[in-house]
């Protein structure tokens, strides 16, 4: 027989299977802007090198990153793809960071709600659901779930009714979750960890963790 757990439940039951595997792979918060937007349709490996390329040219100063021009970005992050529109991308969000001397507590006071903060990154062409979250999350550490598509085969397989859409999964862990900032980040950190393991491909999946648990909310 199944045994119903929590979401808390099952980030803790993740965490002690895998052990804290933490925050986005990057120390600054620049490499975290950077990384995300980058890793958008390519590998991990490709954004890598991109952001090597970035790192050697700046020292991942936004100041410097934030006078660069997309045609002067497009070399830098070539191995990235989609180059045209990750290069406007990171100079319009670099510029816009500037009007507030790249300060993020400054960012956040200017908005009166987590909410509004996350509408106006929306904004930005080539930003989405899932990029506006990790931003969220790991740069203005705001609490927020990124429902992505590890995220989603993972409450499928445990049987969560509104899996399979962003949006209503992202806002249905949030409302009947309680964690702490760090173990939201954690959470998600699992999550992937999990999902490169076991949810790899279109399924239908059959992990361990689906025969032996679900989701009582």
């Amino acid at each position: 027989m199944k045994i119903g757990i929590t979401h808390e439940e099952l980030y803790y039951l993740l965490n002690n299977k895998q052990g804290s595997v933490g925050h986005w792979p990057h120390e600054s918060p620049w490499e975290i802007m950077l990384g995300a937007f980058l890793v958008q349709n390519t590998t991990w490996h490709n954004t890598q090198l991109s952001l090597k390329k970035i790192g050697d040219a700046t020292l991942f100063d936004p100041e410097i990153i934030s006078q660069l021009e997309p045609d002067e970005l497009i070399p830098l992050i070539y191995s990235s793809g989609f180059h045209k529109s990750k290069s406007n991308l990171i100079s319009t969000w670099f510029k816009w960071l500037a009007e507030f001397q790249f300060d993020k507590q400054s960012v956040i006071k200017a908005y009166p709600s987590s909410d509004s903060l996350r509408n106006h990154l929306l904004t930005f062409k080539g930003i989405g659901n899932e990029t506006a979250d990790v931003l969220m999350l790991y740069v203005f550490n705001q609490k927020c779930f990124i429902a992505d598509n590890y995220a989603r085969k993972l409450f499928t397989g445990l049987g969560c009714p509104v899996a399979n859409d962003y949006l209503k999964l992202k806002h249905h862990v949030e409302k009947t979750t309680k964690l702490e900032l760090i173990e939201w980040q954690d959470f998600h950190g699992q999550i992937l960890e999990y999902g490169k393991h076991h949810l790899v491909g279109k399924g239908p999946h059959h992990s361990a963790l689906f025969e032996e648990y679900y989701l009582e909310v």
